[in-house]
């Protein structure tokens, strides 16, 4: 199968420093794989030890087709 590439969206909620309210980051994050359950095992090996509960909301398909390094 073809590696391709997919946009994962991830939410976690920090503390600020200063106020200690919450803030809700978002990022996304561009993974090559195969399928979305690919992309979902690498994000989570990637977030092994984030001291902040976090989750994917999201996961599709990116149209970059090709990346020069």
């Amino acid at each position: 199968m073809e590696e391709k590439y997919f946009v994962a969206k991830i939410s976690y909620d920090l503390p600020d420093k200063n106020s200690g309210k919450i803030k809700k980051i978002r990022e996304e994050k561009l993974v090559k794989g195969i399928n979305v359950t690919d992309v979902e095992a690498k994000v989570t090996s990637k977030f092994v030890g984030f001291p902040h509960d976090w989750r994917i909301t999201a996961c599709s398909e990116s149209k970059i087709d090709e990346v020069y390094e």
